[in-house]
């Protein structure tokens, strides 16, 4: 988007969940198997924080104005001064993949018709 644009506002929003939904203990009937699937869950969270860490690390080297908000279940880093376009290209020339982050990208018009 062209930074001099002077007819909408593009809202970027990065979400980074912290994992995705993981089979209920309940259903394992062999007290080893929670026991190592809990040991597992615990190393897979590690590098799941790790990642989200340096791609956090990455998006504010690149641009200063983010807003972070951290929920339950994921960190939301959110701008209006950066084009989404710069923010993947980093992403993926430090090797991560689309499927680590959720973009959002909505355009707010600031006045007359686009």
């Amino acid at each position: 988007m062209d930074k001099d644009q002077i007819t909408c506002i593009q809202n970027v929003r990065i979400i980074f969940k912290f994992f995705q939904p993981f089979p209920e203990a309940s259903k394992l009937e062999d007290m080893e198997t929670v026991v190592e699937s809990l040991r597992n869950l615990g190393h897979l969270l590690e590098q799941r924080f790790s990642r989200i860490a340096s791609m956090v690390e990455i998006l504010k080297s690149a641009h200063n104005d983010w807003k972070i908000t951290s929920k339950k279940d994921r960190i939301i880093m959110e701008t209006e001064t950066f084009d989404f376009n710069y923010a993947v290209k980093m992403l993926t020339e430090n090797g991560f993949k689309d499927e680590e982050y959720i973009l959002k990208v909505e355009y707010e018009r600031k006045w007359g018709m686009l």
